[in-house]
């Protein structure tokens, strides 16, 4: 019997107990044993084994209560009925392919680590696991008070955002947000339209829901267009803002058409060589814009808390629907956050990162220019965490970005690139100062 023969390992970390259902599961798998087949008596299989009766009882009734066996009064143990099995091996099922190593990364999904004030974050965490009373239910579902009224005072004196405090949702992350939107708005709206190039998670939601998903252009708002649209003013791929004309335009289309404009306020804090330009929200007269603001880039993508700010007629169906819904957030961050702003202490942050991504945007453009020559053209480069370039070369985007890799280098290519030459992005938010020249020069060899 193969089970007999079983070797034991009585210095491995698993229990023999364990090591002796395991092996059973594997016969059972393989069908060298079939349903019906006699398993040994407990004391033989313990006494080949060289265990006490105790430990192979446990692997009896283990696998007995998980289905695997059947016990049989004065018979003994015996396979059961088990069908649909797959067969099992040591090998893994699928063989996982390792990317390639990345050592300067221009992608935009991560921040300059060193930027952070982790310390004077730990002491606001600190402060909010004092607050027992709060911390001892599932949260408020729309967000705790103190950061709703923290963020009505913040994002007006930041971004000119015009709400009170019961305006405000919060949520983990914007996904979630956008979730409980969709239920708000249908079944009166079920499509949306992106500035393109569009928000690749945000389509996917919406279309999951059954919506009508599809790009627009704010130089084309006398297409037909459905009563939504996406809009991130600062928008990474365009690298500028959005201009005064197309505003103005949006906010008069979407007067016109009683349709809403989602405003995803995206970097809008980050603009280097003028002052921040104001949200569509404190532009409108409120009824129109529905406002989404994110703490990804102003402090760590890993704080997942984002607020969304809804008209009055919106919050109306919210607090209809509201209580449906659990708060995503954690309510010690939401806490803390509170406190952070309160204390002015995110205002100085903001302050050093505009500082900080100032240098780096300064910095890249000045190595673009000596390292490639006017083998790079730099588009845009005012606003947000990014340089938009054209490359000079017969080469598509994604070639670009696919030798960038081979060359341990990550960046992200511009698929809706109207010009004749292949577009790029560089983000300058996470790499090191010292990291950007050798960086720049294994892109040049990899291209030229």
């Amino acid at each position: 019997m193969l089970l007999t023969n079983l070797k034991l390992d009585q210095q491995a970390a698993a229990p023999l107990y364990t090591q002796i259902t395991d092996a059973i599961k594997k016969l059972l798998y393989n069908e060298q044993l079939i349903t019906g087949d006699k398993l040994p008596s407990v004391r033989k299989l313990a006494a080949a084994l060289q265990v006490s009766r105790t430990t192979v009882e446990s692997a009896y009734n283990q696998l007995v209560a998980d289905g695997y066996l059947q016990n049989e009064p004065k018979r003994g143990y015996f396979a059961a009925a088990l069908s649909g099995l797959r067969k099992r091996s040591d090998a893994p099922v699928t063989q996982s392919i390792e990317p390639p190593a990345v050592r300067y990364n221009f992608a935009n999904n991560y921040i300059d680590p060193a930027s952070f004030p982790t310390k004077l974050w730990r002491r606001y965490l600190n402060r909010a696991l004092k607050n027992k009373d709060l911390l001892a239910g599932y949260g408020e579902p729309q967000g705790e008070t103190a950061l709703r009224r923290t963020l009505a005072k913040y994002s007006s004196a930041a971004r000119g955002v015009i709400c009170t405090p019961e305006q405000i949702v919060i949520g983990a992350g914007v996904q979630s947000l956008l979730q409980i939107l969709i239920d708000i708005l249908q079944p009166e709206i079920t499509g949306i339209a992106l500035e393109a190039p569009g928000f690749a998670q945000a389509e996917r939601l919406f279309a999951s829901h059954g919506w009508q998903v599809s790009h627009f252009s704010t130089e084309q708002l006398e297409a037909t267009l459905p009563r939504l649209l996406y809009v991130s003013p600062s928008n990474p791929y365009k690298g500028r803002s959005m201009s005064p004309q197309q505003r103005l335009a949006l906010l008069r289309w979407a007067t016109q058409q009683q349709a809403y404009l989602l405003e995803d306020d995206y970097n809008g804090e980050f603009r280097y060589f003028s002052r921040p330009v104001s949200s569509l929200q404190g532009m409108s007269d409120g009824s129109t814009v529905i406002y989404l603001g994110s703490f990804s880039r102003l402090l760590l993508p890993s704080l997942r808390i984002s607020y969304m700010v809804l008209p009055p007629l919106l919050l109306e169906r919210y607090r209809q629907l509201g209580h449906l819904y659990n708060q995503t957030s954690s309510t010690i961050e939401q806490l803390a956050l509170a406190d952070f702003i309160d204390a002015g202490a995110l205002r100085r942050h903001v302050k050093r990162l505009r500082k900080l991504y100032s240098s780096k945007n300064v910095l890249l453009r000045q190595a673009l220019t000596e390292i490639f020559g006017n083998k790079i053209i730099v588009r845009a480069y005012e606003s947000g965490l990014h340089l938009r370039l054209a490359v000079a070369t017969s080469l598509t985007a994604a070639e670009l970005a696919e030798l960038a890799l081979q060359n341990s280098v990550r960046i992200l290519p511009v698929y809706d690139s109207n010009g004749t030459l292949p577009e790029i992005l560089l983000s300058f938010a996470g790499i090191q100062e010292n990291d950007i020249r050798p960086a720049l020069l294994r892109l040049k060899q990899a291209w030229f």
